[in-house]
């Protein structure tokens, strides 16, 4: 006899009902409960975000003034892709530094390191996937919202 290896897929409940993707390809209207398509709010994401505030970096005392501040008024397009520009050279200062240090030492520097990276791909996808939305939709600011 030979052994199973896949496994039976899961039973189904009498309460479930099919899945037809609406989650994962449109938005839920509150007042109605109506899927909204998602291709209309995409490309206007980040636009939707607020713009920076006067933020210094010094954070032991907020309100002393400091010669390096995040600026106000900037909008989350250009604050992502300084922030990604950021993460890409805490990753080449982090390789470089990695080559010199003790073993114990380099796996926690190596786990830091990884976190930079990740976070530079997040950011990374979303400046992406915003470009993408502009693309695919060049005459969006001529269409209603539903």
């Amino acid at each position: 006899m030979v052994k199973k290896i896949t496994p039976d897929p899961p039973a189904e409940s009498k309460d479930s009902k099919p899945d037809d993707g609406s989650a994962l390809h449109g938005i839920v209207d509150g007042s109605n409960g109506s899927v909204k398509s998602a291709s209309l709010h995409t490309a206007r994401l980040l636009d939707t975000l607020a713009l920076t505030v006067s933020k210094t970096i010094d954070h032991t005392d907020p309100l002393k003034p400091s010669i390096f501040a995040i600026q106000p008024g900037v909008n989350a397009q250009e604050a992502l892709i300084y922030v990604s520009k950021l993460l890409e050279a805490a990753e080449l200062n982090g390789d470089e530094i990695s080559l010199h240090t003790n073993p114990v030492e380099r796996s926690l520097f190596w786990g830091m390191l990884h976190s930079v990276e990740m976070a530079r791909a997040v950011v990374d996808a979303l400046l992406e996937g915003s470009s993408s939305a502009h693309r695919a939709s060049p005459t969006l600011d001529d269409q209603p919202f539903d």
